[in-house]
């Protein structure tokens, strides 16, 4: 079955067609927004309230950057977005998904495919550092051992295959990467981009990592033994043997002619992948050649560019030369009659008497320190602040985990009976005692508080130098 076969029969086309829509950037950024949003809840969808504040803040930051066509109605539908609409057109493409609750609550998740997409857009938007790995001077000393492809060839050769494959990779990454760099150069208007471009991004992150390591792979000298020892392999009645009794373990629906094709093909693939690792690499070193040409000639180009200013300076300095010959500075007139500078400022003469300018001594000076009062007002936003952020540590999941370590049968668990040789038993039983009442939680909590009214409450368990107020913990029936 083929790629888009296996692709869309799963997947609807909608899937693909909100890209190509003309606001597919907000919805790119919509998307990427509520994953970011799920993942640091570690997994909780989003309320209908969240997602289309997050719709609308996405709208109002990007649709100034949307191009409408002139033609387009202003009253029409198709050339305005809501919030709403957005979270429609998600829906129906399922790009998210609203599973149906108990509780009839309306909680949104992203789907499974749409982050993995939303992966690969990232790594197209922020492409990672390239890098030239070990992988294919693993395939060329892999193909040049003698005692390899003689227990398991077929093992060998796929593992060949996927070394060749990830080295082509890196070889294609490296020249797009130089590319990109070539492009940034020429569109760079100063000398000082151009020195960080190829000093700092080329030089240190491609030539002295990426480019250094494929040249010291000496790959025009080991490609052809490696291709020479390949063909022997191809040749070779004993190890072909072994690769067809391997596939044949592997799909014994297959016939001998197919597995003889199976085998024939694999070989081919890896002689083919071989054939091209060369060619790559001279395309990298012509990219790399026609970088540091292109580079020189704009460092050329720069300098007779901006040379004006300079020529500029010369004569200012050549014309105080004439006028004041052997005069000292601080003996010129404070009225110089120099000609204007056709340059936007320039620092010249601080004054008469010297152009150096003495150091500034200043002061150590000490930190004052807080004063160490407070009011009530204080101490409970101090404990409001305390309580957010045991809200948000201690969740249901949490307390369901820690309600399963206690392994509490259908007596309950009385509060003064609670293991104490629990790591962080304190915080868990605080999580226990503020989830007692979710419908998420696998247990029930009963106190004296629910039964006495009126009569003196019992007095506290003293649990570890902690004092508890009486509780039982009871599982729910099930």
């Amino acid at each position: 079955m083929s790629l888009s076969q296996q692709i869309f029969r799963d997947t609807p086309s909608r899937f693909f067609a909100v890209l190509t829509w003309r606001y597919g950037r907000l919805y790119i950024d919509a998307l990427d927004k509520i994953e970011e949003i799920q993942r640091l809840r570690h997994g909780v969808g989003l309320t209908r309230v969240e997602l289309l504040q997050t719709c609308e803040n996405i709208i109002e930051a990007g649709i100034e950057h949307i191009q409408v066509p002139e033609e387009a109605d202003d009253e029409d539908e198709h050339t305005k977005i809501t919030a709403p609409e957005m979270i429609r057109v998600m829906l129906q493409s399922e790009w998210i998904e609203e599973p149906k609750r108990s509780d009839y609550q309306r909680v949104y998740y992203l789907d499974s495919r749409a982050e993995l997409l939303l992966e690969c857009l990232r790594r197209m938007a922020y492409p990672e550092q390239v890098t030239f790995t070990d992988k294919l001077h693993l395939v060329c000393s892999r193909i040049m051992d003698k005692d390899a492809f003689e227990k398991h060839p077929l093992a060998d050769l796929e593992s060949c295959t996927d070394n060749l494959r990830y080295g082509l990779q890196e070889l294609r990454s490296m020249q797009q990467s130089m590319a990109r760099l070539t492009q940034r150069q020429l569109r760079s208007d100063s000398l000082k981009e151009n020195l960080q471009v190829l000093y700092d991004d080329f030089s240190e992150n491609i030539g002295q990592r990426a480019y250094k390591s494929l040249i010291d792979l000496d790959i025009p000298i080991r490609l052809p033994l490696a291709r020479e020892q390949l063909a022997k392999i191809q040749a070779n009645p004993a190890i072909i043997a072994k690769m067809e009794l391997a596939w044949q373990k592997r799909r014994p629906e297959l016939s001998a002619d197919e597995v003889t094709i199976k085998v024939h093909d694999a070989l081919q693939h890896t002689a083919n992948m071989l054939d091209s690792v060369e060619p790559q690499a001279e395309a990298v070193d012509r990219r790399a050649a026609d970088f540091a040409r292109r580079s020189f000639a704009r460092f050329r180009y720069l300098q007779e560019v901006s040379s004006g200013r300079r020529s500029e300076v010369r004569d200012l300095f050549e014309r105080i030369n004439e006028q004041y010959a052997e005069c000292k500075l601080n003996a010129l007139p404070e009225q110089l009659e120099l000609p204007s500078l056709k340059i936007p400022a320039v620092s010249l003469l601080a004054g008469i008497d010297s152009l150096f300018s003495p150091r500034s001594l200043r002061v150590k000076g000490e930190q004052s320190p807080l004063d160490d009062i407070y009011d009530d007002d204080d101490s409970l936003y101090a404990l409001e602040e305390m309580s957010d952020n045991i809200n948000s540590s201690l969740t249901t999941r949490r307390a369901n985990r820690f309600f399963r370590d206690l392994n509490v049968d259908t007596n309950g668990l009385e509060s003064k009976d609670l293991p104490t040789d629990i790591e962080d038993w304190i915080l868990n039983t605080v999580g226990l005692l503020l989830h007692g009442d979710t419908l998420e939680s696998e247990y029930d909590i009963t106190t004296p508080r629910d039964e006495i009214t009126h009569d003196k409450l019992p007095a506290p368990d003293l649990v570890e130098e902690t004092y508890l107020d009486p509780f039982t913990i009871h599982p729910k029936a099930r």
